[in-house]
């Protein structure tokens, strides 16, 4: 077609209008298709932020999201924008609003686009005027009112707003918009900007390091804002998992009982908020074993002077008495190395002792302990961790006690003369070994009792004591002549035991105690007297003793006179006789011990007769023979005989034996008669002694006043003579 210029003034405002137009279909697409973005990425950041999807739900969602704004873009903008502008379709835009065009501007446009006129069809004449009249007149082109600018504008505003509340959303949420677009662009696993900053208390680096089997107590800090709740989810490093609630305590910390650690774990808290709760991040917690003891020895050295080795306290015993003064060497084996340790005693919490660590794992301390107590290692590794349950050792200090003494003088009364003869009997023992033994007397004179000072005690040592023996044993006569006794002296003695504990001193508050070293026996105060006064109480004594024997032989006969009439009973009441035989079976039991009790009391007066060397062949013979031989004899053959006939009646009453418990009866009658003859005879020749004694005794006092008498008048006599001799009388001169 021939352009000329009708034709330019036609088509080319209708070319300018179908640009216009295609402008503003794609900038209403952009704007619709920037609010549609803008609408999804917040349904899914707030599907995402709520819901904290998983990343295949966002996977799916991020392809459904493209998916719709795909076809929108091509739908809105791509599609328009690539549309080709037709001026016809603008002419017939542009009659339908101008009906009055009738199809002149579309035919006139259809002409001078078409590529050219056949002549045969249309006439090119008519096409020209066609053309002519539709660039002229009322046919022209008017685009006038076709455009909407205020809906254009609309859509620049709108897709300016869209733009705009993005632009701002990642200037206000940048963290919330960055982890968007790395969660739900990128599908990474990030986590989205809480507006609850938890912080958890005791841990460095998100690790903490806690003994194992202690109580673990979590301890959590909102930072902001609180949440209205709080949980630790915990996976043990076994495989074990749980959740605990977390209690609110104060205005913003949240804590979580664990219990005893049993073993590593990780722990992460759950933030509860609307929608899906948060979580933060996983925290370490290494279980770490505190140090203890796996093995400990106990070795006690006694002290130097118990001259006992060292010995060591079987495997797990943990507990031993020592006496004061013993080493003690207490060495435990740790579980793994430990870097400080020191002994302390449980009462006061004090170090007691040094303590040492020897190759890292074993800890030792060896010292001699003050006071009693339970003691334990205080050690610490080198993280810090102590051990909180202390294996403790209990030491029971036992005060050496001192030796035991024992002294006993048979044969020896109150009284003694001054030449008697004690016989000694000693017995000494200690439990780590005798030192020395002797024996201490004292000796105190009439003079002694007006006086406030006691004479101290003599010691002589006793012979054959071996240091270090246990026990010591001797049986001595010690004669008292080398002593010059005199008459009306007492003497103490007693026995004194040392052991090689070394001695104390002495304190303030008991001064005279006696040393811890020291055992005595129990003392002895005798009395020393004239055989005379010695005689005169050994009698009075036989005489008690001798009466005592008579009630004896009076009850004897009347058991005798009892006996002799059961066999009557026989017939008439058996029953009554058997109780019978036993009653004096009981009786004669008693007799005899009544007989016992006379019969120590006369071998003591014969023994102290012995000790005393007064026994002479007389005494010997009568006191000896006629009666402790025969009391003797009476106790170990006669009464025991009777009596085991009078229970043989009892049992069953049988004519011989009745027969022979009254012929025993009658000869213990006569064997106790002979005894009590003998007594008697023994305390007359006494009485015949002691009064010789007393006569020879008042011829003494007699002499010794008429030998005074004299000498005080031979005194009177020189002394008037001297004084004849130096008196002037008147008559003499000068």
């Amino acid at each position: 077609m021939r352009r000329d210029g009708n034709t330019t003034a036609l088509v080319a405002p209708l070319k300018r209008l179908g640009r216009r137009l295609r402008q503003f279909a794609v900038t209403e697409g952009v704007s619709r298709v920037a609010v549609l973005c803008v609408a999804l990425a917040a349904i899914q950041l707030a599907l995402d932020r709520l819901l904290v999807l998983g990343i295949g739900p966002r996977a799916v969602l991020l392809l459904a999201i493209c998916a719709l704004v795909g076809r929108e873009l091509w739908r809105r903008v791509l599609r328009p924008l690539a549309l080709r502008v037709d001026p016809i379709q603008v002419a017939e835009l542009v009659e339908r609003k101008r009906p009055e065009y009738r199809d002149r501007l579309v035919s006139a446009v259809a002409f001078a686009t078409a590529p050219g006129v056949n002549p045969h069809r249309n006439s090119p004449a008519l096409v020209a005027e066609v053309i002519r009249g539709a660039t002229a007149g009322d046919a022209r082109p008017d685009t006038d009112g076709i455009l909407r600018h205020d809906r254009y504008r609309t859509f620049v505003g709108i897709g300016i707003a869209a733009l705009a509340f993005a632009a701002l959303a990642v200037a206000l949420a940048t963290d919330t918009v960055a982890a968007y677009a790395a969660r739900n662009w990128m599908l990474r696993e990030v986590a989205y900007p809480s507006s609850s900053t938890i912080v958890a208390e005791g841990f460095t680096d998100g690790r903490l390091r806690w003994p194992l089997g202690d109580e673990l107590t979590l301890l959590a800090t909102a930072v902001d804002r609180v949440p209205r709740s709080l949980h630790a989810e915990i996976q043990y490093v076994g495989g074990d998992s749980l959740t605990r609630s977390m209690d609110r305590r104060g205005r913003n910390q949240f804590v979580a009982d664990v219990g005893p650690l049993a073993g590593s774990l990780r722990v992460r808290f759950r933030i509860g908020k609307f929608g899906v709760d948060e979580y933060t991040r996983w925290y370490d917690v290494e279980a770490v074993p505190r140090p203890f003891v796996k093995k400990a020895t106990i070795e006690i050295q006694p002290p130097a002077y118990a001259r006992q080795p060292a010995y060591v306290l079987p495997q797990g015993q943990v507990s031993a008495d020592l006496i004061r003064g013993a080493r003690v060497r207490i060495e435990s084996e740790m579980s793994h190395p430990v870097v400080e340790a020191s002994l302390k005693h449980r009462a006061d919490d004090e170090p007691a002792a040094e303590a040492e660590v020897v190759d890292g794992t074993t800890v030792r301390a060896d010292f001699e302990p003050e006071r009693r107590g339970t003691y334990y290692f205080a050690v610490r590794d080198a993280t810090g961790l102590e051990d909180t349950r202390p294996v403790t050792y209990t030491l029971n200090l036992l005060n050496d006690a001192p030796p035991k003494a024992r002294l006993s003088m048979p044969d020896v009364g109150e009284m003694v003369v001054s030449n008697a003869t004690l016989n000694l009997s000693v017995g000494c023992e200690d439990n780590l070994g005798l030192e020395s033994v002797e024996l201490a007397y004292r000796i105190e004179s009439s003079r002694n009792a007006d006086d406030d000072a006691t004479p101290p005690f003599q010691t002589e040592p006793l012979p054959d004591v071996a240091q270090g023996q246990l026990r010591y044993d001797l049986n001595r006569a010690w004669p008292l002549l080398p002593l010059t006794l005199q008459p009306g002296n007492r003497l103490t003695v007693k026995v004194r035991a040392k052991d090689a504990q070394p001695a104390a001193p002495a304190t303030t508050s008991a001064p005279d105690a006696p040393p811890a070293n020291l055992g005595e026996s129990i003392a002895y105060t005798l009395r020393i007297v004239t055989p005379e006064e010695l005689l005169a109480e050994l009698g009075r004594r036989e005489n008690e003793w001798r009466r005592e024997f008579e009630q004896v032989v009076k009850t004897q006969e009347q058991v005798n006179r009892r006996v002799v009439d059961l066999p009557a009973l026989a017939e008439s009441d058996p029953a009554q006789q058997s109780a019978r035989y036993a009653q004096e079976a009981r009786t004669q039991r008693q007799l005899a011990g009544r007989i016992r009790t006379v019969l120590r009391q006369f071998e003591q007066i014969f023994g102290e007769l012995k000790t005393n060397d007064l026994a002479t062949p007389a005494v010997r013979r009568r006191l000896g023979e006629g009666v402790i031989g025969p009391l003797r004899k009476l106790l170990g053959e006669d009464l025991p005989a009777a009596g085991d006939l009078l229970d043989r009646l009892r049992a069953g009453y049988e004519p011989g034996a009745a027969a022979e418990i009254e012929a025993l009866q009658q000869a213990i009658l006569r064997r106790m008669y002979g005894i009590l003859a003998e007594m008697l005879k023994w305390e007359g020749y006494n009485e015949a002694v002691a009064l010789l004694r007393d006569m020879l005794r008042l011829q003494k006092d007699i002499t010794e006043d008429t030998r005074k008498e004299l000498e005080r008048r031979i005194e009177r006599m020189f002394e008037s003579n001297d004084a004849s001799l130096e008196t002037p009388t008147p008559e003499d001169g000068p």
